[in-house]
């Protein structure tokens, strides 16, 4: 509800006519300031109650029982992103000034889609998903065999794989293949991106890619970069965002289910 919509409530209740300007000091008065909301998943009554059930049976896992998780997910990166949260000082009527001009190209110039999955002191390398959408029968050939199927034999018999709801890692044939080859999955709750750290690490590599000087300006120079920077993201900000998973279960719970800050 903005100031304008405050000050007719106000006067439709009291009669009392002020200006919108009072009314935002008399808000920022108590603290309270305009912010952009939080843009969340809809989750109903079944997500959450999914979502309790998750984080009872994993709050209390040990750090040696999470590190035989591989975090995996898809993600797509632009090669001109639209970033609407930039900001620029600037004087009166110098809008136009080029200096002060941010350029983005329509659709964002092409995107690239990549895979990666991490685990505690480790993680794949990033693969550039080329061919269209995923679907069931790359993901099994191209990413599954020659991608997880080896990490799982680094880590061992306890290796567990956690990919998240999509329909191609659901799919009967990827199901039938991970029984064959005896890798367990990670049962993982719907509507749940705020659960899974690699969703951080995504945030990372598109903070490392934005920071790049000059930026990629071509799909070709985005797939260099991406592979390059996701190199050089430091292991140690995948563990520790692993190592958080038992206080986000424990967050969880203390929210209902509900959505959480991480």
């Amino acid at each position: 509800m903005n100031a304008t919509l405050l000050q007719q409530h106000l006067h439709s209740a009291t009669g009392t006519t002020v200006s919108t300007q009072t009314v935002r000091n008399r808000i920022h008065d108590v603290g309270m300031y305009a912010r952009r909301p939080m843009v969340c998943v809809r989750l109903i009554s079944r997500h959450r109650r999914n979502h309790r059930e998750w984080a009872t049976e994993h709050m209390n896992w040990r750090r040696n029982e999470w590190s035989n998780v591989l975090f995996s997910d898809e993600s797509r990166f632009s090669v001109h992103p639209d970033n609407r949260r930039i900001f620029i000082w600037r004087d009166r009527g110098s809008r136009n000034n080029p200096a002060f001009v941010h350029e983005s190209a329509r659709f964002g110039g092409g995107g690239v889609l990549v895979y990666g999955g991490i685990s505690i002191d480790g993680r794949t390398d990033l693969y550039i998903i080329r061919g269209g959408p995923l679907t069931a029968l790359p993901y099994m050939d191209q990413i599954l065999i020659p991608i997880v199927v080896p990490y799982a034999a680094a880590i061992g018999y306890d290796f567990i794989l956690m990919d998240d709801n999509c329909g191609p890692h659901r799919a009967n044939l990827v199901e039938d293949f991970l029984f064959e080859e005896g890798i367990v999955r990670m049962e993982w709750p719907a509507c749940s991106p705020d659960m899974n750290p690699i969703e951080h690490v995504w945030d990372a590599l598109g903070r490392r890619v934005a920071g790049r000087q000059p930026p990629p300006q071509t799909l070709q120079e985005l797939e260099r970069v991406l592979l390059e920077e996701w190199d050089r993201i430091p292991q140690l900000l995948i563990n520790s965002l692993i190592d958080s998973m038992p206080q986000r279960c424990s967050t969880l719970l203390a929210v209902r289910g509900n959505h959480t800050l991480y």
